[in-house]
């Protein structure tokens, strides 16, 4: 086994770092986003590297907008777009003299530009992480929770649905790295049993959409093996009472020591994870684990508790190995692709066979799923093909870096027009003929009769959401929700939509609106209303004429409260065969009556507590 230890970035390497960037590329980027072009009536204050994306802070008046330029993605949308790159700001509204000059000057300037190619430049700025730099403002401050769980962290928390905060912070779970790792983790044992294991699958408390419960049944959706875990051990420092109240020197040594042992002996990369306990208490762990890691030499990641430390973990299999495997291999098969992003289950199978039908051949599957050796069988393919998906993007820019590989991000393969236009898409990519069209479209001719019938019952029937008004993106990007294109899919099944949308004022109501309706194709059948308060939204749910409303939280009363079923992402399939099977499953929960016949048993107080029924008897 080649060893992964964590080593600096090269000189013009910056990816997973963040870092502010001094005078030579705050000048850069006036000229290339045309900036300088409105003479100085628009300052660039601030610019800075942050993880696979460079950022600026332009002033307007007395507020600074961020404007942000990352590598482009198949569903990208901003203020300009090229070939490798888009360029979006984020704060209130741009002066129209700014937007004319960026969209004037920035899509020339830019045009033959990639990110490794910014990357290089910011990274030979002579002032490159001086402390005395500004940073670009964060994410909306002031406007946005700023905890880690901002899923319930703010005012408008009780509008939140879709979980974005938890499924952030829970993104490694996505992931399956048993097999590359030994893990040590400095915490309380009872963080270890948050999530419970048993006998038994259990039910999470958020729908994270990689979980194949829903899909492929109970025993599909259990990813830890937990005797293999056993056999290959898991260490923790246990700490306890004591150890917060009067201190636990030396524990964490004596921790790291036995996990030097373990990997003497099994050679496997140390992870070592440091969770919320000794946060709190004060601890300096990751000195302690510097200190270890020049002292031993053990290869090893590590991962604190935020979001934030989750985006580099993964660098030097997905960096550093993966172009050592590219420089030794030989050429790639013809006509072969990599699906990264993509599960290994039945519906793989499926995309598998549609793809031999226009003579593509699957060689490699990677991410969730990630071993060395699928790292290293990367360059046996022709092409990479992603799955859109906002949570890996991190994941897909360290396997983008300085690669050989070609790549495609088409639209992930959900519906039937979905699904036909991305193995479409990558068989034309090596040349798709005629006859070739013909088999994909005798491979459709089935599931496309059947969900023709669906359809008839669809279309009687109406599906919901509830989004924030600065989280429309969840409808209208399918990189958002994990590659799901939720209003475009929903719609070709024949279901009608309510969309609810929390929003403080009427213009970001209408903004909004606008935002929403675009993403339909038949925006008349569908409804939007909007809401301001908990009250207004539970009067709202109870009002909807839809059957079912998403939610990514598993004991959502908010919506059973109001006499209506749940669904997730989980109930979403790819492939033609998938798009059957999701229909399917949409109608069952649709015909199910039960929060309808027993709403009258399931209110709650603003509170949320439960509130008793009142006297008589229930009319079904």
């Amino acid at each position: 086994m080649v060893a992964t230890r964590k080593t600096p970035p090269p000189p013009d390497r910056l990816g997973g770092r963040c870092v502010a960037a001094g005078a030579r590329t705050r000048r850069r980027l006036e000229e290339l986003l045309g900036i300088a072009e409105t003479r100085g009536r628009f300052q660039l204050r601030s610019a800075a590297w942050l993880d696979h994306a460079l950022e600026a802070g332009v002033a307007v008046g007395d507020r600074e907008v961020v404007i942000r330029i990352e590598r482009r993605t198949a569903d990208a949308e901003g203020l300009v777009s090229t070939p490798g790159l888009v360029v979006y700001y984020r704060g209130k509204d741009l002066p129209a003299e700014l937007l004319d000059a960026i969209r004037t000057h920035a899509p020339k300037r830019l045009r033959d530009m990639t990110l490794e190619a910014l990357e290089a430049e910011v990274a030979a700025d002579p002032e490159l992480g001086a402390a005395t730099l500004a940073m670009p403002p964060g994410v909306d401050e002031g406007e946005r929770p700023g905890a880690l769980l901002d899923t319930w962290g703010g005012a408008d928390a009780y509008a939140d649905f879709f979980a974005g905060g938890e499924l952030a912070r829970e993104q490694l779970d996505s992931l399956d790295p048993g097999a590359l790792f030994t893990f040590v983790q400095h915490s309380d044992c009872e963080c270890l049993h948050v999530n419970p294991h048993g006998i038994a699958p259990i039910v999470w408390l958020v729908n994270h959409p990689w979980d194949n419960r829903i899909r492929y049944g109970p025993a599909a959706g259990v990813r830890q093996d937990l005797v293999a875990a056993a056999a290959e051990g898991m260490m923790t420092s246990d700490l306890d009472e004591d150890d917060v109240i009067l201190g636990h020197q030396g524990k964490l040594r004596r921790l790291l020591a036995q996990a030097e042992r373990v990997h003497r002996r099994a050679g496997k990369t140390l992870f070592v994870s440091n969770t919320c306990t000794p946060v709190v208490s004060g601890e300096d762990v990751e000195s302690e684990v510097e200190r270890f890691r020049a002292r031993t030499g053990c290869p090893l990641l590590y991962l604190t508790v935020t979001p934030r430390s989750m985006v580099n973990v993964f660098e030097d299999v997905l960096v550093t190995r993966r172009l050592a495997a590219e420089r030794k291999a030989g050429a790639p098969r013809p006509r072969s692709v990599n699906l990264i992003g993509f599960r290994e289950d039945p519906a793989l199978d499926e995309l598998r066979g549609l793809l031999a039908s226009v003579d593509v051949e699957l060689r490699g599957v990677l991410l969730p799923d990630l071993t060395l050796e699928r790292v290293d069988r990367l360059p046996e393919a022709a092409c990479n093909v992603f799955l859109p998906n906002q949570l890996w993007q991190h994941l897909y820019d360290q396997l983008l870096c300085d690669t050989r590989i070609p790549h495609l991000t088409p639209p992930a393969p959900y519906g039937l027009a979905g699904t036909l236009r991305w193995v479409e898409t990558i068989g034309e990519h090596f040349g798709l003929t005629a006859r070739r069209r013909r088999a994909l479209e005798a491979a459709a001719a089935g599931p496309r009769a059947r969900l023709a019938e669906l359809r008839v019952e669809a279309e009687g029937r109406r599906l919901g959401f509830v989004v924030r008004a600065d989280q429309t993106y969840y409808l209208t990007r399918p990189a958002a929700t994990a590659g799901v294109p939720l209003a475009a899919m929903l719609e070709e099944l024949g279901f009608g939509l309510d969309v609810l949308v929390h929003a403080a004022d009427d213009e970001t109501a209408r903004r909004a609106a606008e935002q929403v309706r675009a993403a339909f194709a038949r925006p008349e059948r569908h409804r939007l209303e909007t809401f301001d308060s908990p009250a207004a939204m539970a009067r709202r749910l109870a009002e909807s004429r839809a059957d079912a409303f998403l939610s990514s939280h598993f004991f959502d009363w908010r919506i059973t409260a109001a006499g209506k079923n749940l669904f997730s992402l989980q109930h979403f399939e790819p492939g033609l065969r998938g798009a059957v099977r999701t229909a399917e499953r949409l109608l069952g929960i649709c015909r199910t009556p039960f929060y309808r016949r027993f709403r009258r048993y399931l209110q709650r107080t603003p509170e949320g507590l439960r509130r008793p029924p009142p006297g008589g008897r229930e009319t079904p």
